[in-house]
């Protein structure tokens, strides 16, 4: 009787278990382990949350992105966006050229090489009480960072870094 009553459960159990399998929900971890994942064709990007406090610290960034030039292929890796969202965005004023020029020239580069986007958040300017016309004109202004850092997240595929 004891034998019984345990095949009976574990007949129950399996067809619980098969039932499990059906429909959109299926349980296929066994399959997916022994496929392997196709490389990515067409990366999408990254984006980095950038808040530094002076010149120094954003040039480290900079010299790093350079340092990547020779391994980073955009076709390979996509897009690297970097969201500007602290007292760094003053160093790109205008009226602070003379004193942040190499900086500015470094950004401008780096641009141009398309190795990197730029984009400054609004809400900081106002903050920073920086005008958009402050801004040379390769840093893309957005409303608002983590906004932006979202929806290149969610609409165009990047990962956050």
């Amino acid at each position: 009787m004891r034998w019984s009553l345990v095949i009976l459960i574990l007949i129950s159990l399996t067809s619980q278990a098969v039932e499990l399998n059906r429909g959109p929900y299926r349980f296929q971890a066994a399959e997916q382990s022994q496929e392997s994942t196709p490389p990515r064709e067409n990366p999408n990007g990254y984006v980095f949350d950038i808040t530094v406090q002076n010149e120094h610290q954003l040039a480290a960034i900079f010299k790093r992105a350079e340092q990547m030039q020779d391994q980073f292929n955009e076709d390979d890796h996509g897009r690297i966006t970097l969201v500007l969202h602290g007292q760094e965005l003053r160093l790109f004023q205008k009226s602070n050229y003379p004193q942040s020029m190499s900086i500015v020239e470094k950004a401008r580069e780096l641009d141009q090489q398309n190795l990197i986007d730029i984009k400054a958040c609004q809400t900081a300017m106002d903050f920073y009480q920086i005008e958009e016309s402050e801004l040379p004109d390769f840093i893309e202004q957005v409303p608002l960072a983590p906004l932006e850092i979202e929806r290149l997240q969610a609409q165009k595929g990047f990962t956050r870094l």
